[in-house]
């Protein structure tokens, strides 16, 4: 926990230690400090609304020669990367233990952070190699897993939460007596996340599944229809529960539907 230097004691020039023109050095010193600090405090919290808190922990970053290193580690493997077919921006870096599968079809622009122990995999099917692009500016979290048969695109400034699953198929069980099937066919349908959306903790996002510019899918969520855009979602499966109101400049609650209405629509998903 951050600190604040206190002035230190001491003692005028020709007066005795201990005397009351020390000690009021000391008090002058400590009531011209208080000012600077109490405005410093003032100007960082000032654009804050009410009820908002704002982070300011730094995190320690380690000697320079540790981030030279890492530094040096995370060009070394984005270049073998692309030695390998991959398509990757300037500044992409990867955290340990990444596992990446069909290099060809892997595009991540720049300024990608990627956390430890994610999983990104393409398929090669009939129709060629599938495809898994991540934009520009987009931070991601560690233990993330996507996998492409077809087409999986976030776009960019997203932020992704730790543990995420992005998804563009689900196996193939139209035959329940024939296993193989289901473990060599899939269904696949594009999954299109768009720029700025957040993702929480542990959010499933499965085949066929566009999410909207701006939106926030609460933690643990399992997201299996679309979300518009400016919308906060959460649950399993995930179903609106505010919107941006651009008259307000605040999230909105989305009214719950009529019971009849909510009746008529029951029943299983497809």
């Amino acid at each position: 926990m951050y600190a604040p230097k206190m002035p230190m004691k001491c003692a005028v020039s020709g007066s005795p230690r201990g005397q009351a023109s020390g000690h009021t050095s000391d008090r002058s010193m400590k009531t011209n400090s208080m000012p600077n600090e109490t405005s410093n405090n003032k100007t960082s919290t000032s654009n804050l609304r009410t009820g908002e808190v704002r982070l300011m922990t730094r995190y320690q970053r380690g000697l320079r020669i540790v981030r030279a290193w890492r530094r040096l580690q995370a060009m070394l493997h984005t270049a073998w990367l692309r030695v390998q077919g991959a398509h990757i921006g300037r500044h992409v870096y990867f955290g340990k233990s990444s596992q990446i599968y069909g290099h060809a079809g892997i595009n991540i622009a720049d300024g990608v952070n990627l956390g430890h122990r994610v999983r990104l995999e393409t398929h090669l099917t009939e129709h060629g190699q599938a495809q898994l692009t991540i934009g520009s500016g987009t931070c991601i979290g560690n233990d993330f897993h996507a996998g492409a048969a077809l087409r999986v695109l976030i776009g960019r400034n997203c932020m992704l939460a730790s543990a995420c699953t992005v998804l563009d198929h689900d196996h193939d069980f139209s035959d329940p007596f024939n296993p193989h099937q289901a473990r060599e066919g899939v269904v696949a349908a594009a999954t299109v996340i768009e720029d700025s959306v957040f993702l929480g903790e542990r959010v499933i996002v499965l085949k066929g599944v566009r999410i909207g510019n701006g939106s926030v899918i609460g933690a643990n969520s399992v997201v299996c229809s679309d979300i518009p855009p400016l919308t906060m979602a959460a649950g399993i499966p995930a179903r609106p529960l505010r919107r941006w109101s651009e008259s307000t400049g605040k999230w909105e609650r989305i009214a719950a539907p009529n019971s009849a209405d909510a009746s008529g629509r029951s029943g299983v998903g497809h």
